[in-house]
């Protein structure tokens, strides 16, 4: 085979594994978004008590406790095989809660959603192995980048879309919907395969993937002293960006196109972005330039309600415009914590430091519900600005980003 012909083959595998990583980033954001951002937006429309819709970030558990069972995605079956089968019954799921509006059936509800959750978990432990697996340290930046875009699409539907279903043909109608749209986006992993090379299974068991091996990873553990206090000021800050609109007077349909269309298009074009931005002036520097962009969004937001002069349309185009920030940040930290996993359990050290974020978000929201009641908006959006400039000084120590090892590099697999 020619030159020429092995470049374009490695091109067409290139972009092969980056469509594939978008649409399981979408699959498993519908589900996420929609407990986690267009839920609360209902439930407050009801009339449900901040500090109550706060507590709804339980339903996060999963994600945090992932990290217990995701050796076994190391050690047993291929990510193919785990993705599949926990987009099935996440679709199972979403047929099931039709039967359990939240207004009247909360706790049967809740039920199905932490099951829901807690596949949809282990579909993100399956899609994250594969995600570094299939990818070279000099790639990570685009595969980022298709990942956080394909959320945001995943996003769009389950925290938009849903919403305009919601409101306009209800429960029902808009849980079967949401399954009807997790089976579309599992086409394309049911008709793909060899996108990353098989482990070898007999060294696994010698060496016994195992949750003690994550501590001894010093550049992860480094990384997971930047990622609590950055993410604690990314999660605070954009907890309650819903129910803040709905305070503002907007209606559900508003909200849907505000955080939705609005949200979705402004987060992919910015993932689209961070991913140019990273491979332009490295991880490092890309995360310190999303910090500084996210603080000054969430000061402006915070410094307009302490004057009281923020008008719905200004709300809505900063919330925007912070959620695009948002986007960029995780672009560039998730390419920074792809290159933090040890290569022989990808898995299992990414599901820890998700695990570790999914903690923080849990806790995060809960503290914004708090905070927001107890001495407003404007509060909340200055202690969250407060947390990411404090993730500035914490950079050129923690934040652990490898140097290039050419000789390891290895092609994204056709």
């Amino acid at each position: 085979m020619s030159a020429t012909s092995m470049n374009l083959s490695a091109r067409a595998g290139t972009w092969t594994v980056l469509g594939l990583l978008a649409g399981l980033y979408a699959a498993q954001s519908v589900t996420g978004s929609m407990v986690q951002s267009a839920l609360p937006v209902a439930l407050r429309d009801a009339g449900m008590p901040l500090d109550q819709i706060g507590y709804l970030a339980v339903l996060f558990l999963p994600w945090a406790l992932k990290f217990l069972w995701a050796p076994l995605v190391d050690r047993y079956f291929t990510e193919r095989s785990w993705i599949l089968a926990c987009q099935a019954g996440v679709a199972a799921c979403f047929l099931a809660a039709a039967a359990f509006p939240p207004q009247t059936h909360l706790m049967p509800l809740s039920l199905v959603l932490l099951v829901m959750a807690t596949l949809a978990a282990t579909q993100d432990v399956a899609t994250d192995s594969l995600a570094v697996r299939a990818t070279s340290e000099a790639t990570r930046g685009a595969a980022s980048g298709a990942s956080t875009a394909g959320a945001y699409v995943g996003f769009l539907i389950g925290g938009g879309l849903w919403l305009m279903v919601y409101s306009a043909a209800g429960w029902a109608v808009s849980m079967v919907a949401m399954a009807g749209f997790i089976a579309l986006l599992s086409l394309p992993v049911l008709f793909s395969s060899g996108l990353a090379d098989r482990r070898d299974r007999e060294t696994s068991s010698v060496r016994r993937v195992a949750l003690r091996s994550v501590l001894s990873n010093r550049m992860l553990m480094k990384g997971i002293v930047f990622l609590l206090v950055y993410q604690i000021g990314i999660r605070m800050g954009s907890a309650m960006t819903g129910p803040y609109l709905v305070d503002k007077g907007l209606s559900l349909d508003a909200i849907g196109m505000v955080r939705g269309a609005g949200g979705a298009i402004a987060g992919f074009i910015a993932a689209t972005l961070g991913a140019l931005l990273v491979q332009a002036i490295g991880i490092k520097r890309a995360v310190i330039a999303a910090a500084i962009l996210n603080a000054a969004l969430l000061a402006a937001l915070a410094s307009l309600e302490a004057v009281g002069s923020i008008s719905q349309t200004l709300a809505a185009g900063l919330l925007i415009a912070q959620g695009a920030a948002v986007a960029l940040s995780f672009v560039a930290l998730y390419a920074a914590m792809m290159n933090w996993c040890n290569p022989d359990q990808t898995a299992t050290d990414f599901a820890a430091l998700q695990s570790l974020d999914a903690v923080i978000a849990i806790a995060a929201s809960a503290a914004a519900g708090h905070l927001g009641k107890l001495f407003g908006y404007g509060a909340l959006f200055s202690a969250s600005a407060a947390f990411l400039l404090a993730a500035l000084l914490l950079v050129s120590r923690f934040l652990a980003v490898p140097g290039r090892a050419p000789s390891q590099e290895r092609v994204l697999e056709p």
